[in-house]
């Protein structure tokens, strides 16, 4: 029950029901709720537990609504309780009402009705009798028989008897020195329930002629207040009346009050038609002097059914939100990246700026629906109809596929948006190279570039496109040393050479062509490193780097071509090497011919690196273990004695090793081990830049240790 009612979601999923509204399954839905609850209410309407019920209902709705508006954390948890609390003891408050309801409904669809005859027999000849002796004493009396208004506020102002209908009980009581005699007496069914009740009062004027008493009036006042039946004998006159409702019937003698009474008392599915007949009778026999109800009582009348349809309906919406909070609660999502779209723009108009590409909303949609959310069950738009070249502010308008979900917000919620006329410009496309001297000195521009196609139109907003000076396309050479053909997009700039957008043209890209050719004196050639000698034994050149790596050969055409593509630098003698050698070497290209870089400087020589390293090769060798650690008194056994070393690394250190083994060693410590079998690890004492594996891993080494002698 802990989210019996989120109350910090109150506003919403009120404005989330109201938005249900639309929905006809949602508003018979709420209808039908509404009715039950009215039906309730008509039940307890003239109850103490009604006046309770109000109360009860006021004091949960005001504080629904502090904690709604108020973040009161506290004060919330309080209220979940309470509301737990209540509806656990509603069934136990209203009892009374909830089973005095259940019995009219049983008698209404025929399952506990009383038999008239059996109550007709019991009742009527008594009040017969009783009626016709109070009358003929003068003697005052007012009997209320209670129909299927409950008039138990009425009992309540009076004594509770709870005893069988009796005339000998009910003279006594309105005996005129009689406690009791005062009042009304009510009877429901065959029980005499009260006596000296106090009744309200009608306002509504007695017929002509008639004396303005209390007792009549207390009975036209209850008649009007319920459809109960009551039964005034005069103190003056000796008269019979019936009040019945809100018309009082006067003169009544014992046969009229014999109809009266029966009809009263007929099975409640046949109620209305005795009601019409008690109409129709006394329609025919007191028409001229049928009282009428006063103005201000329809108006109370009206104001307790129309609060009464108010509280039901509120009752109706508490239930719904409950319901919805627990079986499939409206959930509150943000979605974003939706895509926008723009709609009836005239076709002489352009947008100025860029529009947003997508938008984001916050909806309100039940569980089941919102967790399958995404941008594309919302369709974002701008309308643009209608509109002419100005700025405008645009709301956006942003509509669910799906008619249960309901948008609370939408980002951006509307655009500044400006519409200009649409013009249309031919502009001639200009070829720009930024990077003209990144061209190897080798290599020129042989011919005049080709664009294509040389014009472009450019289309966009009026103001926009009178800016535009010019339309161009960059293409880098970034070293070429071949004709360039490729396409490039065209750019718009202004007179100040800024960048123009938001236009557009036609073609977006051309195709440039730059030829690019090789001058005739010149060549490309592949520097080549001359090496004599040979490097110290053991050691070989694992790599030689030349910077720069080609050079352009300046000279006749025809010695250019004898040449071929490389060109040799004096020699470099390497014997004895054993590391790198970092040297400047000159050039020697043929006679009459120069050597020149990439920008057309005389390059005469060039730098050269040669790397020397040493050979890899393995070498194994079978070596003692050697043993340290050990005490004077100590016999120690190996087992293995030799092991086999395997050593890998450069071919100089491993011709060391092989002319002297003992520059490697295999060394056990036994330091601190006690007599015994133990293995151990040996250690490799190895000349650096020697990678060493020893098998096996492990020696067993057993110590046996000498006892001490005697003096010793």
């Amino acid at each position: 029950m802990q989210d019996f009612l989120q109350l910090d979601r109150l506003p919403q999923n009120l404005a989330y029901l109201l938005y249900s509204t639309r929905h006809l399954e949602t508003v018979l839905d709420l209808l039908l709720v509404s009715l039950t609850y009215f039906l309730i209410l008509g039940v307890i309407r003239r109850s103490q537990a009604a006046v309770l019920l109000r109360g009860v209902l006021i004091l949960a709705l005001v504080a629904v609504a502090v904690s709604a508006i108020f973040r009161l954390p506290t004060f919330t948890y309080m209220l979940r309780a309470a509301l737990v609390i209540t509806v656990i003891a509603t069934p136990l408050i209203f009892q009374p009402e909830l089973r005095r309801g259940l019995e009219r409904l049983g008698r209404t669809f025929g399952f506990l009705q009383i038999a008239p005859t059996e109550l007709v027999h019991r009742v009527v000849p008594t009040l017969l009798r009783l009626a016709g002796d109070l009358s003929e004493r003068r003697t005052g009396g007012l009997i209320v028989l209670e129909g299927s208004s409950n008039l138990t506020d009425v009992i309540n102002t009076g004594v509770q008897l709870n005893a069988d209908v009796s005339s000998d009980l009910l003279e006594a009581i309105f005996q005129d020195k009689g406690p009791l005699h005062d009042g009304a007496v009510i009877i429901r069914e065959d029980q005499i329930i009260a006596a000296a009740t106090v009744l309200p009062l009608s306002e509504a004027p007695l017929p002509a002629g008639m004396h303005q008493g209390t007792r009549h009036r207390a009975a036209l006042g209850i008649s009007e207040a319920s459809d109960a039946l009551a039964l005034v004998i005069s103190e003056e006159t000796g008269d019979i009346s019936v009040a019945l409702g809100g018309q009082l019937h006067r003169r009544l003698d014992t046969t009229e009050l014999r109809d009266f009474l029966h009809s009263f008392y007929r099975p409640l599915q046949t109620q209305s038609k005795g009601a019409r007949d008690l109409f129709m009778l006394s329609y025919w026999r007191e028409r001229p002097k049928r009282a009428k109800v006063s103005s201000r009582t329809r108006l109370m009348r009206v104001a307790g059914v129309v609060s009464t349809v108010v509280l039901s309906l509120l009752l109706a919406v508490a239930t719904w939100l409950v319901v919805a909070e627990q079986v499939n609660p409206p959930q509150t999502v943000r979605i974003d990246n939706i895509p926008l779209r723009t709609t009836g723009l005239n076709s002489n108009l352009l947008i100025v700026g860029d529009l947003p590409a997508v938008v984001s909303a916050v909806v309100q949609a039940p569980e089941t629906i919102a967790v399958d959310l995404s941008p594309n069950s919302l369709r974002a738009t701008v309308n643009l109809d209608q509109l002419d070249a100005d700025v405008h502010r645009i709301p956006v308008d942003i509509r669910p596929v799906d008619e249960q979900v309901r948008v609370i917000s939408k980002e951006p919620g509307a655009l500044d948006l400006e519409l200009q006329p649409r013009a249309t410009r031919t502009v001639t496309v200009s070829l720009v190279v930024p990077d003209r001297e990144s061209l190897p000195f080798s290599y020129e521009i042989s011919g005049t570039p080709i664009v294509t196609p040389a014009l472009v139109t450019v289309t966009g907003p009026a103001e926009l496109v009178d800016t535009v000076d010019r339309a161009e396309v960059s293409v880098p050479l970034r070293g070429a040393r071949s004709t360039i053909n490729e396409e490039r997009t065209v750019m718009l700039r202004s007179k100040d050479g800024r960048l123009v957008t938001g236009l557009t043209t036609d073609p977006d890209e051309v195709q440039v062509i730059i030829p690019i050719s090789q001058r005739f004196n010149t060549r490309d050639a592949a520097v080549h490193v001359v090496i004599t000698g040979t490097v110290s034994p053991g050691y070989w050149i694992s790599n030689i780097n030349v910077e720069p790596k080609t050079v352009t050969l300046l000279g006749p055409p025809a010695t250019l071509e004898q040449i071929g593509g490389f060109v040799d630098t004096v020699p470099i003698d390497v014997t004895g090497a054993a590391g790198d050698i970092v040297r400047r070497v000159p050039l020697a290209p043929p006679a009459g011919v120069s050597a020149l870089n990439e920008r057309g400087v005389s390059e005469g020589s060039v730098e050269v690196r040669i790397t020397v390293v040493p050979q890899l090769s393995n070498l194994r060798l079978t070596l003692p273990v050697e043993v340290t650690g050990a005490q004077p008194t100590d016999t120690i056994s190996k087992s293995p004695a030799f092991v086999d070393v395997l050593l890998s690394g450069p071919l100089p250190v491993l011709n060391q090793v092989n002319a002297d083994s003992k520059l490697v060693r295999v060394v056990a410590d036994v330091t601190g081990l006690e007599p015994g079998a133990r293995d151990v690890t040996p250690t490799l004492i190895v000349p650096d830049g020697l990678r060493a594996t020893v098998v096996p891993s492990t020696i067993q080494i057993r110590i046996e240790r000498l006892a001490p002698t005697p003096g010793s």
